[in-house]
């Protein structure tokens, strides 16, 4: 294949870790990780420990924090934890701010919300166009899908990791729900074998197989690396997730060589639909990738703070040569 130009990727779903954690990453280092693994619009998530953003002083203060530090463009998804409903129409209604993120299963932060009749409140507070996010394994995810559609909300699952969801999302749209889906790479290509903890956690080869052709019938709409940055002694005391931003194209590279897509899947995957989907403004980045040319991944050259991956040692295809406008 000759060198591609790309339009420069979006990724809905990193974990960038300032304010709170910033030993794990910071805006600099994160969207600096985001440029060099060909991302020029990244949009964060609220659950940080210790400082979660669930106030529009915190909102408020993170943009000021990124905006110091950015090399690529920051958006924000606001959280909750139940408190704060009256909040969120001046989030909504904040340009930087691009969904509603609910936790409805245990995972990173203190921003669990499993109680159906809480949830009710928050899917009819969030009287917005732009989409509820949801963390929403099992049966949670079906009370989210009932929600949605009593309250006419866009509803964004995340991470979809079982054949289950998959079918669950795919009923949802055929009845004319304003439903969509992410993926990541991890829950693309890693199975319980590797040893790597996550939330989701990694599902059967029969999964993993459903998620690919979730990918194929367009019932999965994007890729989200869920960037989540650890140092290696959090990791190893089992703290969840994996850093995405600087192996997510070479995965979906490795992909294009596997058949498992084309390179028009790709451009749909990582720019078309997460900015159709999230309302990314325009923006004229182009990258060029070269995607005969392998290349190894060594965590040790990562721009992120997090000097590992469960991808150290694979061979990938598409590391961007070139970034302009």
């Amino acid at each position: 294949m000759p060198i591609t130009r790309l339009p420069g990727l979006i990724d809905v779903h990193v974990h960038l870790r300032e304010p709170g954690a910033t030993q794990k990453e910071d805006f600099a280092t994160g969207t600096q990780a985001a440029v060099n693994g060909g991302f020029s619009f990244v949009i964060d998530m609220p659950n940080n420990p210790g400082a979660p953003t669930i106030s529009i002083e915190r909102l408020e203060e993170k943009i000021k924090l990124a905006d110091a530090k950015k090399v690529c463009e920051v958006g924000f998804h606001y959280g909750t934890d139940g408190n704060n409903l009256e909040t969120f129409e001046t989030a909504a209604n904040n340009s930087r701010v691009y969904g509603l993120k609910i936790y409805c299963n245990h995972t990173t932060g203190e921003l669990l919300i499993s109680n159906y009749e809480l949830l009710n409140q928050i899917f009819k507070a969030w009287n917005s166009p732009k989409p509820i996010l949801v963390h929403a394994e099992g049966n949670m995810l079906e009370k989210c899908l009932e929600l949605a559609q009593k309250y006419g909300r866009h509803l964004h699952h995340c991470h979809t990791s079982l054949a289950s969801e998959v079918e669950l999302i795919a009923q949802a749209k055929q009845s004319g729900m304003h439903v969509s889906a992410g993926v990541t790479p991890h829950h693309l290509f890693l199975g319980p074998s590797s040893g790597a903890t996550m939330k989701p956690p990694l599902a059967t080869q029969a999964d993993q197989d459903a998620l690919w052709q979730g990918i194929a019938d367009e019932t999965i709409d994007l890729i989200e690396t869920d960037h989540a940055p650890h140092t290696p002694e959090d990791k190893a005391k089992g703290a969840f997730g994996v850093p995405g931003l600087e192996t997510a194209l070479g995965l979906m590279g490795l992909a294009i060589h596997q058949g498992k897509i084309t390179e028009h899947d790709l451009i749909k995957l990582m720019h078309l639909n997460p900015k159709r989907i999230f309302h990314v403004p325009d923006f004229d980045d182009v990258i060029e990738v070269d995607f005969d040319q392998p290349y190894t991944v060594n965590s040790s050259k990562f721009a992120s703070k997090a000097k590992w991956s469960p991808f150290d040692g694979w061979t990938l295809y598409g590391k961007p040569i070139l970034r302009s406008k």
